[in-house]
């Protein structure tokens, strides 16, 4: 219960930061390696697209059991029973659920849900299938949100703790040009 009372309290000690830049053309110039691996992906056939989820469940169930492990943990449970979607609605860009993904074809190998409060872009779930990986789908899925995120309007998008996950991932989040940042929630 340590991270509910932590919650409870307003405090989330460092959190995974990003200001949404004025436009991804800033972003991709002071973000060399990110910019750079998000093309040399675009080259080899993938493509970024904002999906909705329900014509993706039987892909996403596909990424998500594609590892036992990620960040040195097994995968939860829930992350392997097969994800059931409706058809999500929102009229407002700034309020709701956007869903992002990187396409191989016709068949999504990455995936990326940001909730989307104001000013608030919070990274939900974000995953990429183990065989594409190594072709670096996370850096243009994370690209192709951003940009999306940039035409919502100014805020931040926060990504968890800046000190969860592996070194690996700490890495990844860097150069996407995350920093640690105190934060506190208010209610």
């Amino acid at each position: 219960m340590p991270l509910h009372r932590q919650l409870s309290g307003g405090k989330y000690d460092e959190c995974s930061v990003l200001e949404i830049p004025g436009s991804i053309d800033e972003w991709r110039a002071e973000h060399r390696t990110a910019r750079k691996r998000a093309d040399r992906c675009g080259r080899r056939g993938y493509r970024f697209a904002q999906i909705a989820r329900c014509d993706y469940a039987d892909d996403v169930y596909e990424i998500n059991g594609s590892l036992a492990h990620r960040q040195g943990r097994p995968m939860s449970a829930g992350y392997l029973e097969r994800p059931r979607y409706g058809v999500e609605l929102y009229p407002c860009d700034q309020h709701g659920v956007h869903a992002y993904g990187v396409l191989h074809g016709d068949t999504l190998v990455a995936y990326l849900w940001m909730y989307r409060a104001g000013d608030l872009a919070l990274v939900s779930q974000i995953l990429g299938h183990a065989d594409h990986l190594e072709n670096e789908v996370m850096y243009l899925l994370f690209e192709g949100a951003l940009e999306r995120e940039v035409e919502y309007g100014s805020g931040v998008v926060v990504y968890n703790r800046h000190d969860s996950g592996t070194d690996g991932l700490r890495f990844f989040k860097e150069r996407l040009g995350f920093r640690p940042v105190e934060v506190e929630w208010l209610s």
